[in-house]
């Protein structure tokens, strides 16, 4: 089961927020997100969140079970840009995780150049 593990500002500037939905595209083409719920009130969900000392942050856990059909968002809103939404995970496997691995793939090739034996051992491992 995906668990994901995040940090949320619900208060002023660059506040943000989880939200539970899924993308729905409309007769014009455009992609709009529709949310369902929120995390700590999906039945499905495991949920831990912890404030900080001041409430300033909420520290999230959300452990995703198997066959979820919803995907989990992280909302920011900011005055000088309303609303951005950063997909965390979807049912779909296109998840930020995948991007972070294809980044730890880059840092490492990046750190191994001048070394040919690594980089061929890298090379090596990726191809399976």
């Amino acid at each position: 089961m995906p668990r994901i593990e995040i940090t949320t500002k619900p208060n002023g500037a660059g506040r943000n927020w989880l939200e539970v939905g899924h993308y729905e595209t409309d007769a014009l083409g455009r992609e709009q997100w529709i949310k369902k719920n929120v995390p700590h009130q999906e039945s499905k969900l495991t949920v831990d969140r912890q404030y900080s000392a001041r409430g300033e942050t909420i520290d999230w856990i959300v452990i995703i079970p198997e066959n979820y059909p919803f995907s989990l968002v992280k909302v920011t809103y900011d005055r000088l840009n309303p609303k951005e939404i950063e997909v965390l995970w979807d049912p779909e496997g296109t998840s930020q995780t995948e991007t972070d691995r294809e980044e730890k793939i880059k840092r490492v090739f990046e750190l191994a150049a001048g070394n040919d034996e690594l980089v061929d051992l890298l090379k090596e491992l990726l191809k399976n």
